[in-house]
């Protein structure tokens, strides 16, 4: 039976690249012992579920702003609401999106290497559906303190909470803690660097910086407030390497044994494995823990493989009564970032998996066969990467989970 589901799927998909309607998670068959998972929120006054979905670097280079102008209608105003529009509806069933804003809203377009992109980007992210984001990465200080402050107005104004980089010492110290359903996040993040660029004297509580000394006593301050969940997001690791180096696997270590419960990695721009790891306090106790060691980007204009390539992790908690709530799944949807569409630059994010099911189909993607055989190979490389198994593009799947084991 769930195969011809899974069929009937499949033709709503094509349909929906087709027609360039919407549609709901609810239009894919699953797995019945998985089905809890899709329906999130409050199941009944005992169980209590949150879907929290991170992606990795948002970036904006040249073409996507002058693809975003040209969808603005003149007078000088963007619009990015189509670098999102095949993606966000993945996104609509989390409480929680988070990914890593890599650049500043100082409300003027810059490129590499000292970013700036006006307010629509941000818009448009409110729009896809993100909740939070961390600013602090190696763009933070691009436009100095005034970018780096009117980047936080903007998002503040726009309900989209921000960390990693803060006005006062006071806004730094106080640790964030995110209430969703009933489950509870501390978030804190950090970046390896400001690419040389010095923070202002005296004001080192502008940005975290990745120091151990410093993440250490935060994630201590958090675990302190007993929130359910600890979720650090670094910046940190080596550019375009798929692997990880031992240096950025030391510092996971140190941050769990500090107290983290997840960690989720970005500044590489490609994709890099992702696994549980047992971790064991200092009273002895064991615990699981969960690091992506880089989500890779998440839309950008980095076309050069496999930066072209991204991911949607998918952290699935349960709360039982008045158990400790846990971390039942995790998941992660295989993304790239289209280029073009008929001749034309209309650059957006999708998933994989709408991609070669509506080509599989018939479906009119618009795609060249180059941007179809690229997108089969992008299939084959996330899922080698993440999980050290490839899954062809005959057992594709909308999404695939992680085991612990």
């Amino acid at each position: 039976m769930y195969k011809y589901l899974k069929y009937a799927a499949i033709l709503v998909l094509t349909l929906n690249m087709l027609i360039g309607s919407s549609f709901s998670a609810a239009d894919f068959a699953r797995p019945t012992n998985e089905e809890w998972i899709y329906g999130g929120g409050l199941v009944s006054s005992q169980v209590r579920r949150v879907k929290l979905s991170a992606v990795g670097d948002l970036m904006v280079h040249s073409r996507q702003s002058e693809d975003a102008l040209r969808k603005g209608g003149g007078g000088g105003v963007y619009n990015y609401d189509y670098s999102f529009s095949y993606i966000k509806r993945h996104f609509a069933q989390s409480g929680i999106v988070v990914g890593n804003l890599e650049t500043v809203l100082n409300n003027e377009f810059r490129d590499f290497p000292l970013f700036s992109v006006t307010d629509e980007f941000a818009h448009a992210l409110k729009n896809a559906g993100f909740t939070m984001l961390t600013t602090a990465n190696n763009h933070s200080l691009d436009r100095g303190l005034n970018g780096l402050l009117r980047t936080l107005d903007v998002l503040d104004e726009l309900e989209i909470t921000a960390f990693g980089t803060y006005r006062t010492q006071e806004d730094r110290d106080n640790i964030l803690i995110v209430e969703e359903n009933g489950i509870t996040f501390a978030f804190l993040s950090y970046s390896y660097s400001t690419n040389g660029i010095a923070i202002p004297g005296g004001r080192n509580y502008l940005i975290n910086l990745l120091d151990e000394s410093l993440y250490t006593a935060d994630i201590r301050r958090a675990r302190a407030l007993n929130p359910d969940f600890i979720i650090v997001m670094p910046h940190w690791g080596h550019e375009y390497e798929s692997h990880v180096r031992r240096d950025i696997r030391n510092i996971a270590a140190n941050m769990f044994r500090a107290g983290a419960d997840i960690i989720l990695g970005h500044h590489p721009h490609v994709v890099q494995p992702a696994e549980f790891v047992t971790v064991v306090d200092d009273d002895g106790t064991e615990r699981t823990g969960f690091v992506a060691y880089s989500m890779a980007n998440f839309i950008s204009g980095q076309r050069t493989t496999p930066r072209d390539a991204g991911v949607i992790f998918n952290l699935y908690f349960e709360r039982v009564g008045n158990e400790k709530p846990t971390l039942a799944a995790v998941s992660y949807i295989p993304t790239w970032v289209k280029w073009r569409q008929d001749g034309v630059f209309n650059i957006a994010v999708m998933s994989v998996y709408d991609i070669l099911t509506a080509h599989m189909w018939g479906g009119d993607t618009g795609l060249s066969q180059a941007d179809i055989n690229r997108v089969r190979n992008v299939q084959v490389e996330t899922t080698r990467t993440i999980t050290g198994t490839a899954v062809p593009v005959e057992s594709i799947a909308p999404e695939y989970f992680i085991r612990n084991e």
